[in-house]
């Protein structure tokens, strides 16, 4: 019987190289490889190219758009046409690898020996949450709001987007389950441009609300900065504004892969 194995990220599938490596075994063979044998490999290593070369083109792309995100003046302008190029591609990305999942998985079906490693493509990466077609990542340490969204960034993702009354409800019965005492997590929302103006961190538009009573009130115990940011409180399973240097814990969102 096959030993399956979950991978969940590109990188992992296409990266180690090693010789104690744990890549997927899609065939086995020794010294007496049939025809078979190596039309399989050369299979194999076909799809661990297209892998790499998907890999290191959203590589490509999140460097284009974070040089770009950080220029300004007539400098960015020149590169403005492909910047938006270039975004095209990169929103390509997740239905290539989808793709190339699927691929993967026929392919060793058909070539997998027994004893062979066949890992299983998962619409979420290890350690993640489904819900709504949406990935989330509950963390266990604490971290300051901007902090907390570069390290969602760090992981293709970005602060939890509350949209509606199922996504709410699923964090913060989440968040009660996994905080314990720890009943604050950062959200993706601030107000820090225009006072009053709270934005989604993916400048989605904020509809439906789930405020605490008399919350957002930018309380002066914030200091000169005030209460700019907010965490989602899952022991009043509601909306607090806070002081965005303040130390919590943290939910992450992306989009889960369709993978059928």
């Amino acid at each position: 019987m096959e030993n399956t194995e979950n991978y969940t990220s590109l990188q992992e599938f296409t990266e180690d190289t090693s010789s104690q490596g744990n890549r997927p075994i899609l065939c086995k063979a020794d010294d007496r490889q049939d025809v078979q044998g190596a039309t399989c490999r050369r299979r194999q290593t076909v799809l661990l190219i297209v892998a790499l070369l998907v890999s290191i083109s959203a590589n490509i792309a999140l460097g284009v758009l974070l040089y770009n995100g950080s220029s300004s003046g007539t400098g960015s302008q020149v590169v403005v046409g492909e910047t938006k190029a270039t975004v095209q591609t990169y929103a390509t990305l997740p239905s290539r690898y989808s793709q190339l999942c699927r691929d993967y998985t026929d392919l060793a079906m058909n070539c997998t020996h027994p004893g062979g490693t066949v890992r299983q493509c998962l619409p979420c990466p290890h350690s993640w949450l489904q819900s709504e077609g949406r990935c989330y990542y509950f963390s266990s340490d604490k971290l300051d709001w901007e902090e907390s969204q570069k390290s969602c960034e760090a992981m293709g993702s970005h602060l939890t987007v509350l949209h509606s009354h199922k996504q709410h409800e699923f964090v913060e019965k989440e968040a009660r389950r996994q905080g314990g005492f720890d009943y604050h997590f950062w959200i993706g929302l601030r107000d820090r441009e225009t006072e009053g103006v709270w934005k989604w961190v993916d400048n989605t538009t904020l509809n439906a609300t789930y405020w605490d009573l008399s919350e957002p009130d930018n309380h002066l115990s914030g200091g000169i900065h005030g209460e700019d940011c907010a965490v989602v409180n899952a022991h009043f399973r509601s909306w607090f504004d806070v002081p965005c240097d303040f130390i919590y814990r943290w939910i992450c969102e992306t989009e889960a892969l369709d993978i059928n």
